[in-house]
């Protein structure tokens, strides 16, 4: 394993939830989105944090941040929106 793969941390959960929850807010809250504000969320991250290994390509640019929420405020403004449940994973 190299260095830099070393470097690299996929999102927590929670962490996920949070990028989700701000995806929806600057959406203006829409309902029934909730699964594509979290795939949304988690291919940023992982993007993101890839990029800060570098473990992507030079040509790729990352997801474009977004404004950072504390979780606190997150969950202070949390009415009408609910992190989805966690896909199951296959195993084979």
């Amino acid at each position: 394993m190299s260095k830099t793969a070393k470097n690299y941390h996929p999102p927590t959960h929670d962490e996920i939830a949070v990028c989700a929850r701000r995806i929806y807010e600057i959406e203006g809250r829409p309902e029934g989105k909730a699964m594509e504000h979290w795939l949304q969320a988690e291919a940023q991250l992982v993007a993101e944090r890839k990029a800060q290994a570098g473990l992507s390509p030079a040509g790729k640019a990352a997801a474009k941040p977004l404004n950072a929420v504390s979780p606190a405020a997150a969950t202070a403004r949390g009415e009408g929106w609910q992190t989805p449940a966690r896909p199951a994973l296959h195993r084979n």
